[in-house]
């Protein structure tokens, strides 16, 4: 099959043929039809440490193709979308509901913190194992992955509407309705203006915001936050000349935006993170503002959003035409064409081009 393979951290991809192994009992494997380029797969190996050589990607869609022994959850010709948080339904945070942040999450830092063997990946190329990276590896023709790492989506849904609901959505939709809680007539601003900011401008709609500005520094994503539903937009700068929000959602995640976002919420207010900061960034807060204001910071892990209880109700705003998907994918392109997709997407050209993986 076909695979983009990243061989060193940071380097370029090779569009290549690579093997993948029949899924083993308890597994399923999925024909990708879609795949989006999501800013986070793109630091992984810089920033995050994945091991290389290494199929990236996590937000795709497609068709199961094979099922291993004892898989009685998905059927063959089902239409799935990946989720790379698959809750094993058992640990603590499962039980409680919180299943995006399953305790027993199979990561491929495993091996490296000390909890163990990683899992066996099921792809290779010449005897050399490849890394099945955020246990998706969504940019090739197909993955093999455990059971609960796909949840079924109703066939009539476009498959690059189908992928952006793998992530982009979620996370950011989930950010404004599930971690920020945003209530009828609130306040709002969403820092960035990258898809998954987008997606929390339309979030904050859904959740009945009477003001959600916009914060971008290219005037294009601006307008097209205005487009799907925010009331004003504002280049950074403008950040400093907002204040008594009710709610601000950084999709940024630097400590300059997130120190930003505290001082634009009123007392009271709530401030929530859904950008991926890096690893060795610290944010400061005045421990004294912190008691008297009672502001809150909370992070945005997935949006707080459990996939296999509400991608039904995120497939129902985008039928109602609530969730404008189709507005924030630039267009499509082959999965040969990957390294100029993330240029494009990189340099602002393009908000998501998905990707396409079936001949």
């Amino acid at each position: 099959m076909r695979a983009a393979v990243m061989w060193g951290p940071g380097k370029p991809f090779e569009v290549q043929e690579i093997d993948v192994a029949a899924p083993a009992p308890g597994q399923v494997a999925v024909d990708l039809h879609t795949c989006g380029v999501c800013a986070s797969d793109l630091s992984l190996t810089t920033a995050f440490g994945q091991p290389t050589p290494v199929v990236l990607g996590h937000e795709g869609a497609g068709v199961v193709s094979a099922i291993g022994d004892g898989v009685d959850t998905i059927d063959v010709g089902a239409h799935v979308v990946l989720v790379w948080v698959p809750p094993c339904g058992k640990c603590a945070p499962c039980r409680r509901g919180d299943d995006y942040l399953c305790a027993n999450r199979r990561s491929s830092a495993d091996k490296r913190a000390g909890k163990g063997a990683a899992w066996a990946s099921p792809l290779s190329v010449g005897g050399t194992t490849i890394h099945q990276g955020m246990a998706t590896s969504t940019f090739a023709q197909r993955t093999v992955v455990p059971a609960n790492a796909v949840v079924r989506i109703d066939d009539d849904v476009p498959f690059p509407v189908a992928a952006m609901m793998g992530c982009a959505v979620p996370t950011g939709v989930g950010a404004a309705l599930r971690s920020a809680h945003v209530q009828p007539g609130d306040d709002v601003a969403v820092i960035g203006c990258g898809a998954v900011g987008l997606n929390a401008v339309m979030g904050a709609v859904v959740a009945g915001a009477a003001r959600v500005v916009a914060i971008d520094p290219m005037p294009e994503r601006r307008a097209l936050a205005i487009e799907v539903g925010a009331t004003e937009g504002v280049a950074p700068d403008g950040l400093a000349e907002l204040s008594g929000l009710d709610v601000v959602i950084d999709a940024v995640g630097a400590p300059t935006t997130v120190a930003g976002a505290w001082k634009a919420v009123r007392r009271g207010g709530t401030v929530t993170v859904v950008g991926a900061g890096r690893p060795d960034q610290t944010v400061e807060i005045n421990a004294y503002e912190l008691f008297h204001d009672d502001k809150k910071l909370t992070g945005s892990f997935h949006g707080g959003i459990s996939m296999h209880r509400d991608l039904p109700m995120l497939v129902g705003l985008w039928r109602a035409g609530r969730l404008p998907v189709e507005k924030l994918i630039t267009g499509t392109a082959d999965l040969s064409e990957i390294n100029e997709v993330v240029a494009k997407q990189q340099s602002g050209e393009a908000l998501r081009i998905v990707l396409t993986t079936q001949p």
